[in-house]
């Protein structure tokens, strides 16, 4: 993907890919347009082409770079959402709620009202044992970082349908653009 290509961040695309052993793994691209996008996964990925699928599309894309990331708000981001995971598994008799936990954990950041929601929810993670796990996490399974090329029809569709499907955020994002700078 060219630094200089627009690329998009205000909705994340879910996509899998067909990772070791002949397992589908979900991920959420992100900066993504219509030459490729990026994504974060918590294991290196060897091989440079990757089998994706979207739905029943499927298609290939090829890992350009590829980079440990060491940020620590990512890091954090991904320790919430796997414990909002958790408690969406625990869920047993409202699938309204696991729903909603589900696609809380596809909108990027949000930390703190996450957790707010995961105390909600009777886990309360005090700072120092969010602090405490991300140390950990670093330690045992930093996140890896990667740019995905796509020369792909399908992909194009699947961006262009994106798009349309948010193009009242874009629309939002213009107009809060147009007052100045943040």
């Amino acid at each position: 993907m060219s630094r200089i290509d627009t690329r998009h961040n205000h909705i994340s695309i879910g996509l899998r890919f067909l990772a070791e052993g002949g397992q589908w793994e979900h991920f959420e691209a992100l900066g993504w347009n219509e030459v490729g996008f990026n994504f974060y996964h918590a294991r290196e990925i060897l091989e440079p082409a990757l089998e994706l699928k979207r739905g029943l599309t499927a298609f290939a894309g090829t890992i350009t770079w590829h980079s440990l990331n060491t940020s620590e708000e990512v890091a954090l981001g991904a320790l919430v959402n796997a414990e909002i995971y958790k408690r969406a598994q625990e869920v047993q008799h409202n699938d309204a709620l696991r729903e909603r936990l589900i696609k809380l954990i596809r909108v990027p950041g949000m930390v703190p009202e996450k957790r707010k929601v995961l105390a909600s929810l009777g886990l309360d993670i005090s700072d120092s044992k969010l602090a405490e796990m991300w140390a950990q996490k670093r330690k045992d399974q930093p996140l890896h970082h990667y740019g995905v090329k796509v020369d792909s029809d399908a992909w194009r569709a699947i961006v262009k349908n994106a798009l349309s499907i948010s193009s009242v955020v874009i629309s939002l994002e213009k107009w809060a653009d147009s007052f100045g700078p943040k």
